[in-house]
This record gives C-alpha cells, structure tokens and sequence, in this order.
C-alpha cells in the first residue's frame, strides 16, 4: 500500500516572484503527492480602544476592506501557483494568528499532519526583513515536518541558491 507525501505549500504573499517555478519542481519530483496550498492572509489588528458604537463599526469596516485586499493579492498569488501543482489541490484560506505567520503556517502543517512544508523566502532586501520579516526562518524553528525553502533566483553575496531543505528526522527515517 501506497500512502501519498502530504505537501503544504504556505502562501503568505511576500514570496519572489521566480518561487513558482522553483516550488511546480520540486512537487513534480513527488509521486502522486497530496497537496494543499495554505493562503495565510496578513491583516493588521490594531488594538481597539473606543467605546462608541460608530467607532466600532468604522473599525470593523476598515478590517474588512484589509481583509479583502488582502484576499485579492493572495488569491493573485494561488492563481499564479495553480498551473504548475497537481490537478487535485486543496486550497484553504487562514488569517495569521496575532499577525504571526510563520505560527499560523506551522500549526496549520502540524494540523493537517503535513509531511513536507514548501515557504517561499521573501526576496532579499530591506524590506523583507522589515514586514513580513523572516517568515521563513520562523517556520523552519517552529514546524515539526520537513521544511523546503524556496528562495529568489538571484544571487546574494555572489553564490546562486533555489531551494534549502530542512529534512525533518522522523521523515529521514520514513524514507530509509
């Protein structure tokens, strides 16, 4: 009996723009894998401290049109991932738990039992480690599966890296 590699793609949005084609490469090197794309939406909670009830519903009105941005710019993300993953895909959609990404994608593959994590490293540069911040890194310490890593195609300190994988150990041992 066959049992399928259960692979969590986690979309956060702040991924490079060649991760694609890096991540449809290594999910094609999988027999049959079960995929499911995790869209982590990224909304910011800014504490609430009025009391009026017009107050609140401005509030609310202004997560919900972050909520949607949010919503469009990763759905532009998953659609542009589609054409290279398997036909059958699970796409499930998740706000960040108190704005933390990488907590909210490594409970969700502790969750759905995944066997391999594929994260996008945002592209070097200042802005990346100001917001998301390295979201990538924090997955790596927190998820208790493999960790794949999928990283800008452009050179950074003169050497050229695609991918990093973390093997988790019991995995390791599942192969073997």
């Amino acid at each position: 009996m066959t049992v399928s590699l259960r692979v969590l793609v986690a979309v956060h949005g702040y991924e490079p723009s060649d991760w694609v084609r890096e991540t449809g490469r290594l999910v094609a090197t999988w027999t049959a894998p079960l995929v499911r794309v995790l869209a982590t939406l990224d909304v910011p909670c800014p504490p609430f401290t009025a009391l009026t009830p017009a107050a609140r519903r401005a509030y609310g009105a202004a997560r919900m049109h972050w909520t949607a941005i949010e919503r469009s710019r990763l759905q532009n993300a998953v659609e542009t991932l589609r054409p290279v993953l398997p036909a059958q895909v699970d796409v499930v959609e998740m706000p960040a738990m108190g704005g933390d990404l990488a907590r909210t994608i490594a409970g969700h593959a502790r969750t759905w039992a995944a066997d391999v994590l594929i994260v996008g490293a945002p592209p070097p540069g200042l802005r990346s480690w100001l917001k998301p911040g390295p979201v990538h890194e924090r997955v790596v310490r927190l998820a208790t599966c493999s960790v794949v890593v999928a990283t800008s195609r452009r050179p950074v300190g003169g050497a050229q890296r695609r991918v990093a994988a973390v093997l988790h150990p019991a995995l390791a041992e599942h192969r073997a």
